[in-house]
């Protein structure tokens, strides 16, 4: 069985929702407390698709995993900087599917121009953090009680890794709408296709 790391289309939409359904209802994973629709996941993918990479993991047309960034804040100084999410479909855990998404991810928003990512964790999870840590983020600070979901309250800490050299003057990124078209778009996504191919 072949898989492939490859950018996320509207046509995945519903195997996106499917895995991360579970993390809405039975999980303090997400803190969404309903599940969003087939259609909501597919205009957040075309939505995210603009500025940001969207990435999943194809394996003979079943997807197994998704990751994507998003902004992390609204105030133009955060420009640079990004959010992250990982999904790995029940049952494919223990592949290297997580670490290789990541390095798919990462390498793009560097490329593009981002500076620092930002993983957010609902703790207790020590395999997330056990991963963030592996992949060469730093816990960077918690928050108490930050959620109220499935009957009690939630902690998160934030996970943060620097992803380029700070500039003294930072350039515009460039919008993935863009950066897809470029060959080191479809050069990292080889490289992050090998990690799990090979």
């Amino acid at each position: 069985m072949a898989t492939r790391i490859r950018i996320a289309s509207a046509f995945d939409g519903g195997q996106i929702h499917a895995i991360y359904a579970p993390a809405v209802s039975d999980l303090p994973t997400s803190f969404e407390t309903e599940v969003p629709h087939v259609d909501e996941i597919v205009r957040r993918i075309d939505e995210t698709l603009a500025i940001y990479p969207y990435l999943v993991a194809d394996r003979d047309g079943e997807i197994i995993s998704y990751v994507y960034a998003r902004r992390w804040r609204g105030r133009p100084a955060y420009d640079w900087d990004v959010e992250i999410t990982v999904f790995v479909k029940e049952g494919f855990g223990g592949q290297g599917l997580g670490r290789a998404m990541y390095h798919a991810l990462t390498g793009i928003l560097s490329a593009q121009g981002f500076v620092n990512a930002v993983g957010v964790i609902t703790v207790p999870n020590e395999a997330s953090t056990k991963f963030h840590e592996s992949m060469g983020f730093h816990m960077a600070g918690h928050f108490p009680a930050s959620g109220f979901k499935l009957g009690e309250w939630h902690t998160i800490e934030f996970w943060w890794k620097q992803l380029a050299d700070l500039p003294d003057e930072p350039q515009s990124v460039i919008p993935f709408k863009t950066f897809r078209q470029f060959p080191e778009c479809e050069r990292i996504l080889s490289e992050a296709t090998e990690m799990v191919s090979g």
